[in-house]
């Protein structure tokens, strides 16, 4: 067996575990009478709302790339919707290789810069979430129907929540030490390399300038001001988005329980199955049913919806997106940096702007 196909393989045993541990115990006519009752017009607002995240995803992208170079909004675009669509269909988050892959083959830029951006990107989401479940811990609303052991799940969550944020400030931290010593730095990483071989110091050093490239933008003041007020608006969208998603299923619940919602199924999503099936699922479901009292059929429904506003819509236009690479989803699943891209020299489209 390939590795790939044993990837596939523990992919797909992932989802039909979780899905099973999911429907466990649920009436499955009662679900898709939860699911055929919901509000068509409160469902289409939540897709709207769905999509527009992924536009605001784009923009923000973009800046947290300009110590890279220029770049077309319409790659950005592009990469963002097909890289996504790779991600809900791939294994192991393939996704997120994908999509900086894709840009830096358009737009001609260090792979490695482009990857590296992921990174910055991922700090601000779990930042972002981190911070509106520590106002949720802070300020929860009622929850009459919380037993003791969802008592101490959340309390468990909330020790989580607070280990994360101190976790991501000293990483922050660590970056920033790091790019103030970028030079430094390279030579210490370079010279092990170029007593092994040579030739390959430059190419070494170049991919490591240019993946401290991609996080750059947390040293630039401006640019992280408005990459930080990006992703509070980005993630303050899809808090509306659960929102109008629950009253689509008439969960009539404080607008902040939604932090926590979201909390829980970045959780489902950590686990390594396309699309975030299953684990998202499970954990929306559990959320509403242990710490917000709502009935498991209709938790389910909802659940399911709501994944499929997240990620059936983007999927499909971002697989529309893929003939812009001259690419099908074969070719993306097997997709690998160019080499030519990592030992560029650093200027003309590899040179960054100066701080």
């Amino acid at each position: 067996m390939t590795k790939q196909s044993l990837r596939i393989a523990v992919s797909i045993a992932l989802v039909a575990a979780l899905l099973t541990v999911f429907l466990w115990n649920v009436d499955l006519a009662e679900v898709g009478r939860s699911l055929a009752e919901a509000r068509p017009g409160w469902l289409a607002l939540a897709t709207l709302l769905a999509l527009s995240t992924y536009w605001l995803r784009a923009v923000r992208w973009q800046i947290i790339l300009r110590p890279v170079g220029p770049l077309r909004h319409s790659s950005v675009v592009l990469a963002t919707g097909a890289g996504y669509a790779a991600m809900s269909l791939l294994p192991a988050r393939l996704g997120d290789l994908v999509r900086p892959l894709l840009l830096a083959q358009r737009e001609h830029k260090p792979a490695s810069a482009t990857i590296a951006s992921i990174v910055t990107e991922r700090i601000l989401d779990l930042g972002t979430v981190v911070f509106f479940f520590l106002i949720f811990a802070l300020w929860p609303p009622v929850m009459d129907g919380l037993d003791e052991q969802a008592r101490r799940y959340l309390e468990a969550l909330t020790r989580a929540a607070y280990l994360l944020a101190a976790g991501l400030v000293v990483a922050t931290v660590a970056l920033l030490g790091l790019l103030g010593f970028q030079e430094r730095l390279v030579r210490l990483l370079t010279a092990p390399v170029a007593r092994v071989a040579k030739r390959w110091e430059q190419p070494v050093a170049s991919f490591l300038n240019h993946f401290l490239d991609g996080i750059r933008v947390l040293r630039r003041p401006r640019d992280l001001v408005v990459t930080v007020g990006a992703s509070l608006l980005l993630w303050y969208v899809i808090y509306w988005q659960v929102a109008t998603s629950m009253l689509a299923f008439s969960i009539d619940l404080p607008f902040r329980t939604t932090y926590c919602l979201v909390m829980l199924a970045v959780v489902g999503l950590a686990i390594p199955t396309p699309g975030g099936i299953g684990g998202f699922h499970k954990a929306t479901q559990a959320g509403l049913v242990y710490f917000f009292a709502i009935e498991l059929n209709r938790a389910t429904g909802f659940a399911i919806a709501y994944h499929a506003i997240c990620f059936v819509p983007i999927t499909v236009i971002g697989l529309a997106c893929l003939p812009a690479f001259g690419l099908s989803l074969r070719d993306v699943s097997s997709m690998k940096a160019a080499p030519a891209q990592e030992t560029a020299a650093r200027d003309g489209n590899g040179q960054p702007e100066p701080e």
